[in-house]
């Protein structure tokens, strides 16, 4: 660490932390040090799996936080594994590269909710100026930083385009451009990437230019152990690095650490709800029990369609996800666009993936809420999670609703001539269910490609103990229809975590930072990740995420108040 104070610490290089470096950093009289608790991607040395367009870096552990692991339903469900990113560029480098932008009626939700400023209106700009989006006409608009395109119709494999046929029988629209166009209807992806690899905020916002600029600092393999006060005021953090303690002094630090670990560092740092801090024996700073609370994520379930050789994508495509369906489940008190269905064209980056696809399904717009937690004021204790899902009264039906909507696709009997076989996935990773790393992943790729390449009479009999307690749904020739129990009993937690540091009101006790997002009852520190959204997105959350460090950066440098 060189000498000097930072104008500002940005703590984690993730999403939001990668755009909020390399913005602060334009202006040369500004120091700037980045923290980031896992290794760096350089832009010369981008691990393959990360530049891949298959997300295999899903799949490769030393990419997140080992330990990690949530309830999903209720308080004394079983404790689960819940990947969260621990890499330069966060999310970004790991998802599953959709790209896709909250809709209106999010924002609106926003403002309502205290974030003043942040509305559909307000917002709009700061999207533009994360997309180069490649398939969109850009005469009226620059460019920004991030690549972003869709699949070609070309491409697709035919349960895809039988699919889209479906949906238009259904009644829904045709939406070339979702981002510009956020309603319901049936459209292909948008995802994070150029023509040769995954965009990610590392590489879109951490280019070679910007890590030359002499007031930036990029420190990687670093974990912050502490923040530091001086009374009330923030005054840098306290780290670990190569086996020593270091304390970096800041004028201003930023948490960007997602939304598990950014409120977990106020916790430890007394700022929280104090009751539950002192019974841990940390002294409070500041008493704010809407710290780890509010926490929402996005609930989904998939099913696998195994596809006859002839009507697969072309085994050298690496696409994952290749068109989406945002459809409104007009139920009282429910915003438009909040369910969605999608589809990807293989589910595993070695040769036999594109044998197997999967149609999803999601409540978009869930009103349940958990809370991330404190176990032990120990930095190495990982925090306690607990998601809630579906405990609103309104989520489970609309989570019934947008499977049997993906259902009654795979039912149509266009679609139904596409593949072989459909199967309910159990509530687990979808990626995993189908990859393993190393030597046993070769052996079980070998298998894969004998099993699905021969008589589907086969492959239907062993998928259908392999993917248990999922199951076997149907095919053209019959159907097992599946019951509201055993869809709710499919879900799992995307990796969608938001809320748990909200923006709101002076006089709202349960917010934590204010509309320029500085914490309350401190001074000189501020949180801005997914962790300061009212509520989740109805949208996949990285590109949010995106942009509302592009506004917080800009909030930031002209010194709004």
């Amino acid at each position: 660490m060189s000498a000097g104070v930072a104008d500002y610490l940005i703590v984690g290089g993730g999403s939001a932390g990668a755009v909020l470096a390399s913005r602060l950093s334009e202006d040369p009289n500004t120091r700037v040090v980045l923290v980031e608790a896992g290794p760096d991607t350089p832009p010369d040395a981008v691990p393959a799996d990360i530049a891949d367009t298959f997300p295999r870096s899903t799949l490769n552990p030393s990419y997140f936080w080992p330990g990690l692991q949530a309830r999903r339903r209720t308080a004394d469900g079983p404790l689960l594994p819940f990947p969260q990113a621990r890499i330069m560029g966060g999310g970004s480098s790991i998802m599953g590269m959709w790209a896709l932008r909250g809709v209106p009626s999010d924002f609106d939700t926003w403002v309502n909710a205290g974030a003043e400023g942040w509305g559909p209106g307000d917002l709009l700009k700061y999207y533009r100026r994360v997309e180069n989006d490649l398939d969109r006409d850009q005469s009226q608009t620059s460019p920004g930083l991030y690549p972003i395109r869709r699949v070609p119709h070309s491409q697709w494999p035919a349960f895809a385009t039988a699919m889209e046929r479906a949906a238009m029988e259904r009644g829904l629209d045709s939406i070339g451009d979702i981002n510009e166009d956020p309603r319901a209807g049936f459209f292909p992806m948008p995802v994070s990437q150029s023509d040769s690899g995954r965009a990610s905020s590392a590489s879109a916002y951490l280019t070679k230019a910007v890590r030359r600029r002499r007031n930036l600092e990029i420190m990687a393999d670093t974990l912050v152990s502490a923040l530091r006060f001086d009374g009330q005021r923030a005054v840098g953090v306290t780290v670990l690095r190569g086996g020593k303690k270091i304390k970096i002094d800041a004028h201003e630090t930023i948490l960007s650490a997602g939304a598990i670990h950014s409120p977990a560092i106020l916790m430890r740092a007394g700022i929280g709800p104090a009751d539950e801090l002192e019974r841990l024996g940390i002294a409070s700073l500041a008493n704010r029990p809407g710290v780890g609370r509010n926490l929402q994520n996005h609930p989904y379930l998939n099913m696998a369609l195994t596809l006859p050789r002839h009507l697969r994508m072309d085994e050298s495509l690496r696409h994952f996800a290749l068109a989406g369906m945002r459809l409104s489940s007009g139920l009282a008190n429910c915003p438009p666009a909040d369910l969605m269905v999608f589809a990807m064209g293989r589910v595993s980056g070695r040769s036999w993936g594109p044998s197997v696809a999967m149609v999803g399904a999601s409540v978009y717009a869930p009103f349940s809420r958990g809370r991330v937690s404190l176990r032990s004021a120990d930095i190495s204790a990982e925090p306690d999670i607990l998601f809630s899902l579906l405990q609103d009264p309104r989520d489970a039906p609309r989570m019934v609703q947008a499977a049997r909507f993906a259902e009654s696709l795979l039912l149509d009997k266009t679609m139904r001539e596409t593949f072989s076989d459909a199967f309910l996935l159990p509530p687990v990773m979808a990626l995993n269910q189908f990859d393993r790393p190393g030597a046993m992943g070769a052996i079980m790729s070998q298998a894969a490609t004998f099993l699905l390449n021969g008589p589907a009479s086969l492959s239907r009999w062993t998928l259908n103990r392999v993917l248990a307690p999922g199951r076997w749904i149907g095919n053209r020739g019959g159907h097992a229809a599946l019951t509201d129990d055993e869809i709710l009993s499919a879900i799992a937690p995307m990796g969608h975590v938001t809320s748990t540091c909200s923006i709101g009101r002076p006089d709202n006790t349960m917010a934590v930072v204010d509309r320029n997002c500085r914490v309350y009852g401190v001074e000189k520190l501020r949180v801005v990740d997914a962790s300061i959204m009212p509520s989740v997105p109805s949208a996949n959350t990285n590109l949010t995420t995106l942009m509302v460090a592009e506004r917080a950066a800009e909030l930031i440098s002209s010194g709004a108040r």
